[in-house]
């Protein structure tokens, strides 16, 4: 028969106990952060799952504050776009008066103070901010884009931030393209092949070296070069053209710049409607994040948190347990050398 010591009962009994209480103290560690992952090693697959699914929440929370700030850039871009369309809609409407015989040169000239106080209200939209930065200035954000005669200070640049995961959307538009009327700003797409001859087709060692033209050494004084803002026709330079017709009394000049403020209104019309669609996205973009985030929570949930139920019921049958190997243990635990000599 196999004796058993006293000291080996007493370590059988304390390795016993220490596990009972580290099972007790796992539970009661669950209970008090409602996790059922306390530690990696509890269940490292899971974990790993838990851990990408936090990530992923974390990236939408962050598309989704990107999608505020360019839904807020995008609404005052729309908003300044509509007050520039408001002034040209009644800078027409004030044409459309004075082109007629029956004004008189005093009147046409008291009238053209109005369209300069529209003027100003024009170049004080162009020069808006949102916050401490300029909102038509391109890349330029800090500097005024435009200045006090219209000319366009800043660059093409075009914002973009990422509302979802890969897909960036502009927040801007340039002031070039909003204030000046050009081709560049234009929905057309140039043709690549307008100016390809058939010699670009063949291989640069079978194309025929062309002459090289002369080069022109003229002073750049000696010719008048054509200035950008003058040829270009732009919101500024329509407002300037209908107060000079206003004050030199010339309705003919006045009613020939009736096209060209409807041209004006549609483009910027257009450009309105590119930005409220970019919006649509935005939008879009901040429900599919608020499901993708939901979806994720919802699953890491699944993964991490406990089960209340299970987990107080596991805490009080362990507790039951912890109770029982005491009372068990104490007979055993008590009893001293002297016990067993009487």
């Amino acid at each position: 028969m196999t004796r058993v010591s006293e000291n080996s009962a007493s370590h059988s009994l304390a390795f016993t106990l220490g596990k009972t209480k580290e099972k007790m103290e796992n539970l009661q560690l669950k209970g008090s952060s409602l996790k059922a992952i306390t530690r990696p090693s509890d269940n490292p697959i899971s974990n790993v799952e838990a851990m990408s699914l936090k990530s992923r929440i974390k990236n939408n929370e962050q598309y989704t504050r990107n999608a505020e700030y360019a839904e807020l850039h995008l609404n005052s871009t729309e908003k300044a776009i509509e007050q520039v369309v408001d002034i040209l809609n009644k800078a027409k409407e004030i044409a459309i008066a004075q082109s007629s015989d029956f004004y008189d040169s005093n009147i046409r000239e008291n009238v053209s103070n109005e369209i300069k106080q529209l003027r100003n209200q024009a170049l004080a939209i162009a020069n808006k901010r949102v916050g401490n930065k300029y909102l038509f200035g391109g890349y330029k954000t800090l500097s005024k884009p435009f200045s006090n005669s219209g000319e366009y200070q800043g660059d093409k640049g075009s914002i973009t931030v990422e509302i979802s995961k890969d897909f960036f959307v502009p927040i801007n538009l340039n002031g070039k393209e909003v204030f000046y009327t050009s081709d560049e700003s234009s929905s057309s797409q140039p043709n690549p092949f307008k100016e390809v001859s058939p010699k670009d087709a063949l291989p640069p060692e079978l194309r025929e070296q062309e002459p090289k033209k002369p080069v022109n050494r003229d002073l750049a004084s000696e010719k008048e070069q054509p200035s950008a803002y003058q040829n270009r026709s732009n919101v500024f330079s329509l407002l300037d053209g209908l107060t000079s017709s206003l004050e030199n009394n010339d309705p003919t000049y006045t009613q020939s710049l009736l096209e060209k403020f409807d041209d004006a209104v549609n483009r910027l019309v257009t450009m309105r409607t590119k930005v409220g669609s970019i919006m649509n996205s935005v939008q879009s973009s901040v429900v599919s994040n608020e499901d993708t985030k939901l979806d994720a929570a919802s699953r890491r949930s699944k993964l991490v948190d406990a089960d209340i139920t299970e987990l107080f019921s596991d805490i009080t049958r362990q507790q039951d347990i912890l109770k029982t190997t005491y009372k068990a243990s104490q007979g055993i635990m008590n009893h001293k050398l002297l016990d067993f000599l009487r």
